[in-house]
């Protein structure tokens, strides 16, 4: 598809990204997700042929922290690259392992969004729901309309209506973090054929031997 895509003028890169994006990468259906709407753990992977050399693991945190716009700690062991990093208020966590193993280079970029549904959700219904519905919605049903039965259903449709505002809200904000993903994922794989492409080019050129004769 990527060939088909190049000799029709439209840059492969753009194809590759198309289909990270619709792929659901290992991003299983969980209580919480159902709940929430959208995946709380985004996953990909993508396998490069080639292994990185050694000096592309530094060059892979440098575009994992320009993309991703956080701050992580890298460790490597052996020929493996494991990079995690948060953001300051602890809502999403990040982590994108690099690992090299016969002649091929694999990438997996994880983030867990659990802390992030649940500020999302938490917000919505607890402060918005919760304190409208009960604070305002009990008082002005028995007070000014003086029915009961106002006074049951006016929090419960606050807080149901807070709950759908949520995941929306929370919807939004997981395609977003979803095109980040697979943007990251795209560039490392690029990063990851360029260093095996300079690799091959510094085992390849040496000194020109002049024949002999």
């Amino acid at each position: 598809l990527a060939d088909i895509a190049a000799e029709a003028g439209i840059d492969p890169r753009h194809l590759r990204r198309a289909a990270m994006e619709l792929e659901g990468g290992d991003e299983e259906a969980t209580l919480g997700s159902r709940l929430a709407g959208e995946a709380t753990t985004l996953s990909r992977e993508a396998v490069v042929p080639g292994e990185l050399p050694d000096f592309g693991f530094e060059r892979m945190v440098s575009v994992i922290q320009r993309v991703s716009r956080e701050h992580g700690q890298p460790s490597l062991l052996g020929r493996s690259l494991t990079w995690q990093g948060e953001t300051a208020n602890k809502t999403r966590s990040l982590q994108v392992v690099v690992s090299v193993r016969r002649g091929e280079t694999h990438i997996r970029v994880q983030e867990r969004l659990q802390q992030l549904a649940g500020a999302v959700f938490g917000v919505s219904m607890a402060a918005v729901g919760g304190s409208v519905g009960m604070g305002v919605g009990i008082p002005v049903a028995i007070e000014v309309l003086g029915s009961g039965l106002l006074a049951f259903g006016f929090p419960v449709g606050a807080i149901a209506l807070s709950y759908i505002a949520g995941r929306s809200i929370y919807r939004t904000v997981v395609r977003k973090r979803r095109s980040v993903l697979a943007d990251l994922l795209d560039q490392l794989t690029r990063e990851v054929s360029a260093c095996v492409a300079e690799a091959s080019l510094v085992e390849t050129d040496g000194p020109l031997e002049l024949p002999r004769g």
